[in-house]
């Protein structure tokens, strides 16, 4: 696995800081001590074959997996997996889109994007609707708010997605 950056902008802070991160799944040992630091504003791409822990990575950096050794700080706050209230503080600052794209099904685009800040934020619904619009406006997508995620393509799907992202303004 190898990282390729692009500086958009130069930020002073260190945003993600990882080191030394391990991660195996019985004996596969899928990250082999792992460095990585991230500033405000940089832009990054993680390329890598196919089993080379890519996915692995980004769902450690999301505490969606626990690494066995190293350490992982998202904007200046260490990862604490025995601390479901940081955890779910953590979740609020990291955006994340899976390949499924995980939208409901039974709720319109502009709902999908609405309820995380709705439930978790505790947004107004119309200051939610209008957050959702202008994402979905910024995606290319204005005009399906009211539409289902089955009468999207799959390319449509995926900038839902990163518009339900980015309604929880994450930092990462």
């Amino acid at each position: 696995m190898q990282t390729a950056e692009a500086t958009v902008t130069t930020g002073v802070r260190t945003i993600v800081d990882i080191r030394a991160l391990r991660k195996s799944y019985g004996s596969n040992e899928v990250l082999k001590g792992i460095d990585l630091q991230v500033k405000a504003g940089e832009v990054i791409a993680i390329i890598g074959k196919s089993g080379s822990g890519k996915s692995t990575l980004l769902r450690c950096i999301n505490g969606l997996e626990v690494f066995q050794a190293g350490s992982l700080s998202v904007d200046d706050k260490p990862l604490l997996h025995n601390n479901a209230a940081a955890m779910r503080e953590l979740r609020q600052r990291v955006g994340m889109i899976f390949q499924n794209f995980n939208l409901f099904p039974h709720l319109s685009v502009g709902r999908n994007v609405m309820l995380a800040p709705s439930l978790v934020k505790k947004t107004a619904t119309a200051e939610g609707a209008e957050i959702a619009r202008q994402l979905l406006q910024r995606v290319g997508l204005g005009e399906k708010f009211d539409a289902f995620p089955d009468q999207l393509s799959g390319g449509q799907q995926q900038r839902v997605a990163i518009a339900r992202a980015l309604a929880m303004q994450p930092s990462v």
